[in-house]
């Protein structure tokens, strides 16, 4: 859950994933993507009276977030100030002042995040240095290395400060396995399972906000079954995961939930009510997608455990673990690293205090800023496929 409050010290005319309170006199704001943490007043009726009355402020993000936001109606007064930025394409934004006229130019470059659907980095250049926000975000051990906007040439860039996802900085999560690894475990249980009858069903228990769309597009082709939700209208824009969810309930792998949030299974029938055609009573396991509940357990476990008589626990993150991090944060050698979510059980002094090491002291610093050099203004041209933003997306995975 994040805590970031909003404003980087670097720059405090942005705002990023937050819209409320001293973020309402922001003159540009940034959505890393759309879990409801990083959208706090983003609907707030203070900001949407403060957007009819400007000309310049704007909302920046990725075009998959841009087409998840706009697909709920209470965004819809956002539709004339988003604009959707291309991944890893640096872009020119004049900060101004519609008070003063003052203009601050930053240079802006989206990288993916690996997160979910859309998500993404925001690397700021300016007058005040380089500083990355990271969002939510799951790389791999030696992704920053393959990230050309990092660098400059052939050396990294230096960065003044890091505003990092430390959901997992912590070494109870030191390494969490792999989406692969995972999807491996889910899939082999599913193929059991289902082979068994065509009354034999599995419910995949995912939280109701988006991200586990790399599980279902995966499981979807695998078994050549759609997998049942509550409703399409989030991927009505996006074919490559449209084409694997549906909303008629005669399937045998469901991602639906109950009308008042409840996770708990009632007998033979689905959170959805689902029932067979014939009477015949479903035979359901219920696969739970965790994180926490594996760092808590004091002993090595597999990738899949079996928690009650028909329920699983599978190990999946949408967050680096605290190997990732430190690999990543190895990687960058920024001068400041401020933590954007505290553990649970700790406090922001005690992940402060792990962070410290990861440091870089200007004294020692061999690394030299060199500005970027060609850029290109902001333009809210026409959306590239979204075909290609999505194979972006996963192939972090």
């Amino acid at each position: 859950m994040s805590s970031f409050a909003g404003r980087m010290k670097e720059y405090p005319n942005v705002s990023l994933d937050r819209f409320d309170r001293e973020n309402l006199h922001a003159r540009a704001y940034f959505l890393s993507h759309c879990h409801k943490d990083h959208m706090k007043g983003l609907k707030g009726p203070l900001l949407k009276r403060k957007l009819k009355f400007s000309l310049t402020v704007k909302l920046y993000c990725s075009f998959v977030t841009k087409e998840l936001l706009l697909s709920n109606p209470k965004y819809g007064f956002w539709k004339d100030h988003v604009v959707a930025l291309e991944l890893e394409s640096p872009t020119q934004i004049s900060l101004i002042d519609e008070t003063s006229g003052e203009k601050e130019e930053v240079v802006v470059s989206l990288l993916p995040a690996g997160h979910c659907p859309g998500s993404v980095m925001f690397l700021i250049e300016g007058a005040q240095g380089t500083v990355l926000y990271t969002g939510d975000f799951r790389l791999a051990e030696g992704d920053a290395a393959r990230i050309e906007l990092l660098h400059s040439g052939s050396r990294i860039k230096d960065i003044q400060s890091v505003y990092l996802d430390s959901t997992f900085y912590d070494p109870r999560y030191y390494q969490i396995p792999s989406r692969e690894a995972c999807l491996s475990g889910i899939r082999e249980l599913v193929r059991d399972w289902l082979s068994r009858s065509a009354y034999h069903v599995v419910w995949l228990n995912c939280k109701a906000a988006y991200g586990y769309e790399y599980l279902f597009t995966n499981l979807g082709e695998e078994f050549h079954s759609q997998i049942h939700v509550n409703s399409l209208d989030m991927f009505k824009n996006m074919p490559e995961i449209l084409s694997h969810v549906t909303t008629e309930r005669a399937t045998q792998i469901h991602a639906c939930r109950h009308p008042k949030n409840e996770e708990f299974l009632r007998g033979t029938r689905l959170p959805c009510g689902s029932w067979s055609t014939d009477g015949t009573p479903l035979k359901i396991i219920s696969i739970k997608p965790s994180t926490i509940w594996f760092g808590e357990r004091t002993q090595k476990t597999n990738v899949i455990v079996r928690t009650g008589a028909s329920s699983y626990r599978a190990c999946f993150s949408f967050h680096s673990s605290y190997c990732e991090i430190r690999d990543f944060l190895s990687y960058l050698q920024p001068i400041n690293i401020f933590p954007s979510v505290i553990p649970i059980g700790r406090t922001h002094a005690d992940v402060t205090e792990l962070l410290k090491p990861m440091c870089r002291s200007v004294s020692s610093s061999a690394v030299i800023y060199r500005p970027l050099g060609t850029l290109k203004r902001a333009r809210q041209d026409q959306p590239p496929s979204v075909r290609l933003i999505l194979c972006l997306f996963y192939a972090t995975h």
